[in-house]
């Protein structure tokens, strides 16, 4: 898919994860202010969908259902 097929939104994006490996082999990834753990790297795509779901959730607006 191209970028000019990407349609543009008025929902709320989150910053860029940011990830740290740990020297016990975890890795701390951040979106915001929000920060997560996982015990591998294959878990962290979940983790960042995680956190973003969640800083989206606390970011949106309090007139907006949900």
């Amino acid at each position: 898919m191209s970028a000019d097929s990407v349609m543009p939104t008025d929902e709320l994006q989150p910053p860029n994860p940011r990830l740290r490996n740990q020297e016990d082999g975890t890795v701390r990834i951040s979106v915001g202010e929000f920060v997560g753990t996982v015990s591998s790297h294959h878990l962290v795509d979940v983790k960042i969908n995680q956190l973003n779901d969640y800083w989206r959730k606390m970011h949106r607006p309090r007139n907006q259902a949900g």
